[in-house]
Formats: structure tokens, sequence, C-alpha cells
């Protein structure tokens, strides 16, 4: 909703200007028209000059005022049809234009402006919505799956507690503080998520920054299948370190997605200028996301892995977006896997 109230002033203000300039020009010369042909009428009449023309002056007259009145009602029937479609969150409708009256198009093109703002606004809050939503599911998920069998261990302790020795005691008091270590895990792992810091941004020397992954990645199995390429030296105004968690995250599901194919394993980090933005892909030739999935990597705490925490993708996601960027992600299972991270900030290529 935040775009559509800031650009509903704007819209709002250039419909005043339409109703001000033009709507209360026409209305007044229709008026002075009116006075004109009623003086004229009058005086062809009480002179006894023409009853005709008199006549004449009283027909037009009529018709201007007739046409004062439909100009108006027309307006304010559009402008009440708009402001309901707005109360009611109806995205659906639009004003033709109206070529014969500048006033009308003008107005009705401000208006279908607005109820677009209106339309983009709902599907923002309807994906918004969704995507709280699977979070909210996939929270409830993990925190019943660890709390249901600390809630029945315990229960059954309290029950018969004289009937267990002091192995068995031993035993489950373990397995209670296990799940609740799994659960603070995963608490933690969510505060991770919502508490990144805010960014501090710098201009940052790609070529230098897969540089620093390199040093950083060289004590990781297999990091020798890592490749770095950057296509021309290029600035990225960027936090070098939540990029760096960032790139750190998408390396390592790379190189987790071809442990199992050895030497034939490839984790490729490229550097491009595309469309006057600076990205940056990740890509694997691993075992791939299934179509089913892909839809989902980025919600909080989904894995398609046994062991996966389900938060690497998701904090990805979150310092793209606080770099005012987009990441996405194609894969072609068994052949090629590619996560891409798209900065809209204007390139600077570095003179060296």
């Amino acid at each position: 909703m935040i775009s559509i109230v800031a650009a509903l002033p704007v819209v709002v203000r250039r419909i005043k200007i339409v109703f001000s300039r033009k709507l209360y020009i026409k209305v007044l010369l229709g008026m002075l028209l009116v006075l004109l042909l009623s003086y004229v009428g009058a005086f062809l009449l009480i002179t006894e000059v023409s009853y005709t023309l008199s006549f004449v002056c009283l027909i037009f007259t009529l018709l201007i005022i007739r046409w004062i009145i439909r100009c108006t009602n027309e307006v304010n029937k559009k402008v009440a049809f708009f402001f309901s479609a707005v109360k009611n969150r109806d995205a659906s409708l639009h004003f033709q234009n109206v070529a014969d009256d500048p006033l009308l198009a003008s107005l009705q093109s401000n208006m279908n402006e607005i109820v677009s703002l209106l339309n983009g606004s709902r599907y923002e809050v309807e994906e918004k919505r969704l995507y709280y939503e699977s979070v909210l599911r996939v929270l409830m998920h993990e925190i019943r799956n660890s709390v249901t069998p600390v809630t029945s261990l315990s229960a059954d302790l309290l029950q018969y507690c004289e009937s267990y020795t002091s192995e068995q005691l031993k035993e489950s008091l373990e397995v209670i503080n296990g799940q609740a270590k799994n659960l603070s895990a995963f608490l933690d792992s969510y505060h991770r998520l919502t508490h990144l810091p805010e960014p501090d941004m710098r201009m940052v020397d790609v070529t230098e920054l897969f540089r620093r992954l390199e040093r950083l990645l060289c004590a990781e199995p297999d990091s020798k299948e890592v490749r770095y390429v950057c296509h021309e030296p290029v600035m990225l105004h960027a936090d070098v370190n939540l990029i760096t968690l960032a790139l750190i995250n998408l390396i390592r599901n790379g190189l987790q997605a071809v442990s199992a194919k050895g030497n034939e394993g490839e984790v490729v980090v490229e550097a491009l200028i595309k469309d006057g933005c600076v990205c940056i892909l990740v890509s694997d030739n691993g075992t791939g996301i299934p179509d089913e999935f892909l839809s989902s990597v980025f919600i909080p705490f989904f894995s398609t892995k046994p062991e996966g925490s389900g938060i690497g993708l998701s904090i990805v996601e979150r310092v793209v977006k606080l770099h005012d960027g987009h990441l996405s992600v194609s894969s072609q299972p068994g052949v090629r896997t590619t996560f891409i991270m798209t900065f809209n900030n204007p390139v600077q290529r570095v003179v060296r």
C-alpha cells in the first residue's frame, strides 16, 4: 500500500488542477453565455423588436444550461464511480478515454492511473500475505515437532516417575534437553534472519570481493571447485560484509550440490553487467532443484536437504532486498542451477 499512498497526493493534485482550470472555465463561459443571451432575449422582448429572436435566445439559454448540467453531472458521476472503486478496493474499473472532451480525457487518465496503482498494491499485499502465511505454517510445524515429544515425555515422567530407573530418567531428560536445544537453535536462526543489520553502503570493487571470497573459503572442503569470473572490472554500491555473507551461503549450497560429482563438480561465481545493472551469478552443475520446489526455496526454514536449516537462502534474499536488488533462481536438475543477484544501482566501471 505504500506506493499508492505515496502517489495519491500527486494524482489527486492533478485532478484538482483539471477541475479548477478546465471545468471551472467551461462552467464560467457557459454562465456568461446564459447571462448574455438572457439579457439579449429580455431586451428584444421588452422593446418588442423581435419575438422570434427573443424565443431563439431563450432556447439557446436552455440548451446551454442543459449542457452545463450534463457536463458537471458526467464528471461527478465518473468521480463517484472512481471513489467507490477505491473504497471497495475494486481494481477492475477502467474509464474509456473521451477523445472529443479534453477535460474528461485528462480526468479519466488520472483516475485510471490511481486504479492501476491500487491494483498493483493489492497484488503486492496479497503476495506478502501468502508469504507470511507460509512462514507461519513452517514456524508452527517446527515448534510443534520440538514441543510435542517434550510434552508427552514429561507428562509420562510425572505420571509414572516411580517406575522409571535412574538410567531411564537420565535418558528421558537428555531427550527433553536435546529437543529444547533444537528449538533454541531454530529460534536463533529466525532471529538471525529478522535482525540483519542495516547495510553500510560503500563502493566495492567486485574483483576484490571475489579475491576476498577465495581467501575466506580456501579452507572449505572442495573449495578448489569454485571458479570466479569477472568479465570486466566494475564497482558495486553495497555492504561488503552482507554481500560476502550472501555469496558464501550460495557458494556453500553449490558445493553441497556438487559433492557427489567428485572432480566433475563445478561452482562458478560470475559478475557481469546486464541491462545497465550489476549481476552476480552463482551456478553449479549439481543435483539441481525440482520444479515443484523452485517457488519455495526462499521461504524461511524450507529445505530439501535432511540436515538443512532452510535459513541460508532466506538470508541471501533478505540481503539482496536490503540492497534494493532482486534474487532469482533457475534450475535444470542434473544439469545446472543458477542463482542471480541483480543490483539496480548505477554501474561504475573500474579504471585501472
